[in-house]
């Protein structure tokens, strides 16, 4: 199902994923990314935290 969408959102972007699939699913998809972003910097700052130290 995620699949389905990340096409969607490659192919048409993020109006087109909201016209054919709605705001619910385009909000849950910009949350997701921005939760899997912010994760991987702070993995990031705690590794460089980590070899500072």
């Amino acid at each position: 199902m995620l699949k389905r969408y990340k096409t969607i959102l490659k192919e048409d972007g993020w109006k087109g994923l909201i016209k054919k699939e709605g705001w619910k699913i385009g909000v849950l998809l910009f949350l997701f990314f921005l939760v899997k972003g912010l994760l991987w910097l702070l993995l990031g700052y705690g590794i460089f935290k980590a070899a500072s130290n």
